[in-house]
């Protein structure tokens, strides 16, 4: 095989750029802004019609496979095998919206040839004292700046920017809720292009939050994908459905199948059946341990939420020593996949030690492990903080509820509210029910803890 048969090439994208042109004229404009002349086409006969292409666009004339066949010369049929069969089945090499991803399929290739041919010239000149070689890096650095514009597709058109900013205002198509009133009002919600970040001490319910959080957004109907680096899939699993069915408990089916009852197998069931709807729209992978790894199924998938359970377990390929400097890469990452794919990824965070040496161990920004890049990045910061998890008895909360703290809101107010809680049904709710003297106290909503005794004053006595 020979070096010019190795170069970058795709034949099908040049023969679907081809189809659509004759399938739609008016896409030649966007073609032309990627494939700027017939040279771009490796395979000569694909070269050849484009070069036709372009003289029936200057004569104003229709271009379809009988007006090329037309303008073709006998010499032209033969040299480059082109008959009316041929072009005829290049009208089903593509689909007119996919233009732009062929065009710039072709230009790259091309480039990419240009980039080959110039630094092998580059490789011959570099021990000889001339002019030629510094005009060859200069040749190079404009190709390489060409490739660049076109891979990255920056374009900008300010109607369409104003177009999707109104879009954006009125059908709020950026912003996704968290499926919590109490939550939406204090911190506004998520932004599709920004990060989320959740942070909490073990067995404080961070977990828990994130497993409501994946069902609350699937009810949304959005795409969600599932990062499991501490916990397996199956574990999961088990709480997704024990949060979508209001008579499954973990404790009862953490325990297996031999040890269930009928009754719970039987909801258990209708769970799985239940949740089966959501087959087109859940992803759960627990055997990414890298960072390169979960941007390969990122990119496979899109989704529109990524849950990563938790960020300090992936791995990173840094030629910079420190954890600071991984979580600097993990969080740069995730936010140019944010942008790319015009996503929401929900990172999960370990806290620090120095927590634990404090009287008041509701958690702060600093606690954040490694925290100063997440505390730049993110839009959202939220602490999950389980007062009874360190007080027990003296917990002025007991143990069905728990607080979340908004320690950061970029389009929120920030705050502390406190929510129904409930660990063994894997639940984070809103109607919660407070015992006082062994009278049950439906409260609808979510409400700061400090006015949590005059609250409940006011109800008692009504």
């Amino acid at each position: 095989m020979s070096d010019l048969q190795l170069m970058p090439q795709s034949l099908e994208a040049e023969e679907a750029v081809l189809g659509i042109i004759m399938n739609d004229n008016t896409t030649l404009e966007e073609c032309k802004k990627y494939i700027t002349n017939s040279r771009m086409f490796y395979n000569e006969t694909n070269r050849r019609i484009y070069q036709k292409i372009a003289e029936l666009e200057k004569k104003e004339s229709e271009i379809n496979p009988i007006t090329i066949m037309a303008s073709l010369t006998e010499n032209d049929k033969k040299k480059y095998d082109i008959n009316a069969y041929f072009l005829t089945g290049l009208l089903e090499t593509g689909m007119n919206h996919q233009m732009k991803d062929y065009a710039r399929i072709v230009a790259e290739k091309s480039l990419k040839r240009k980039l080959i041919k110039s630094t092998m010239k580059i490789q011959d000149n570099a021990f000889k004292d001339n002019k030629e070689f510094n005009a060859l890096v200069d040749d190079v650095n404009k190709v390489s700046s060409e490739f660049q514009s076109i891979t990255t597709g920056q374009e900008f058109d300010l109607e369409d920017l104003i177009s999707e900013t109104e879009d954006s205002i009125y059908e709020s198509v950026n912003l996704v809720k968290y499926g919590f009133d109490s939550l939406n009002k204090m911190a506004g919600g998520m932004t599709r292009g920004e990060i989320t970040v959740i942070g909490g001490r073990p067995g404080h319910g961070k977990t828990t939050l994130v497993v409501n959080l994946c069902y609350n957004l699937l009810q949304q109907g959005l795409k969600v994908m599932m990062i499991n680096r501490e916990m397996n899939n199956k574990e999961m699993m088990k709480k997704l459905l024990v949060l979508s069915h209001k008579e499954l408990y973990y404790s009862n089916i953490r325990m297996g199948g031999r040890n269930m009852d009928e009754k719970t197998i039987n909801h258990l069931n209708v769970a799985m059946k239940n949740f089966k709807q959501y087959k087109d729209q859940l992803f759960m992978f627990d055997k990414l341990f890298t960072l390169n790894d979960s941007n390969a199924v990122i990119s496979k998938y899109k989704p529109d939420i990524i849950l990563d359970d938790y960020i300090q377990l992936i791995r990173v390929k840094s030629q910079n020593e420190g954890r600071r400097f991984e979580i600097e890469e993990i969080m740069r990452s995730y936010k140019e996949t944010a942008k790319r794919y015009n996503c929401i990824p929900i990172l999960v965070s370990q806290l620090n030690r120095n927590i634990e040496a404090r009287i008041d161990k509701v958690p702060k920004m600093s606690d954040l492990s490694e925290g100063g890049s997440i505390e730049q990045v993110a839009e959202n910061i939220l602490f999950v903080y389980y007062e009874y998890k360190d007080k027990y008895a003296d917990s002025e909360l007991g143990p069905e509820q728990n607080q979340i703290v908004a320690a950061k809101v970029r389009y929120g107010t920030g705050g502390m509210i406190t929510m129904g809680f409930n660990g063994n049904k894997c639940q984070f709710h809103e109607n919660m029910i407070v015992r006082h003297n062994k009278t049950e106290v439906i409260i609808p909503e979510a409400f700061p803890v400090e006015k949590t005794g005059e609250r409940l004053f006011d109800i008692l006595n009504d």
